[in-house]
């Protein structure tokens, strides 16, 4: 069946109130996965808790896990934002898919570590009840990140391309059930090794020096 489709172009923060459910759901989404401050913007309530997030090639892991992860990012970071250029929003709601889809599988397979076992399903976490809205959002970004350590405060921007799958009874009802980033992380954890490497010649040179 034919799908439609919605475009914005620029900064989440310009998505008009008129756009479509995925987009404004979209405007939602980027300040809870750049915010500081987990009070601000609360992430967990927009993902399922076994809604596999998948970064690259690793191995993907549930959103139980990985939330936490993001709630802890102010001891390390001055500042995080994604830089939104363009995002599309797919409307999925008429559409049956492959055979395996959310629809045949009713929960996602985790170990206890919060790991997908791919083997064991399809990497779709449904929402229980009646699913009638089912939409992809996708959207091309520059994610910019500044560390608190860093007495340059020099920006790390790595381009990212990210695919967002949704579900939900309604719109107030969606909620992430798979997130897939593609992004090149090696400028941040090279400026982060490089950081952590000059602390430690300073805190050496202050032990060799102490007067």
């Amino acid at each position: 069946m034919e799908t439609s489709a919605s475009i914005h172009h620029g900064p989440y923060e310009s998505i008009p109130s008129s756009a479509s459910p995925g987009l404004r759901f979209l405007q939602r989404l980027l300040p809870a996965l750049d915010t500081l401050d987990p009070t601000d913007h609360p992430i967990g309530p927009l993902f399922t808790p076994n809604a596999p997030v998948l970064i690259g090639s690793n191995p993907p892991s549930a959103a139980s896990q990985a939330v936490p992860l993001l709630e802890v990012r102010s001891r390390h970071l001055e500042r995080f934002h994604h830089h939104l250029h363009v995002a599309w929003d797919l409307d999925l709601s008429h559409d049956s898919g492959p055979d395996h889809t959310s629809y045949s599988y009713p929960t996602t397979a985790a170990d206890g570590e919060g790991h997908i076992d791919a083997e064991q399903s399809d990497l779709y976490a449904p929402l229980r009840g009646n699913i009638r809205m089912k939409r992809t959002v996708m959207f091309e970004a520059t994610c910019e990140t500044v560390f608190k350590n860093d007495p340059d405060q020099f920006p790390v921007k790595v381009r990212e391309f990210n695919v967002v799958d949704l579900e939900g009874r309604d719109e107030s009802d969606l909620q992430v059930v798979e997130m897939r980033i593609f992004m090149d992380s090696r400028p941040v954890q090279a400026r982060a090794a490089s950081l952590q490497m000059e602390s430690a010649f300073g805190e050496s040179q202050r032990e060799a020096d102490p007067g």
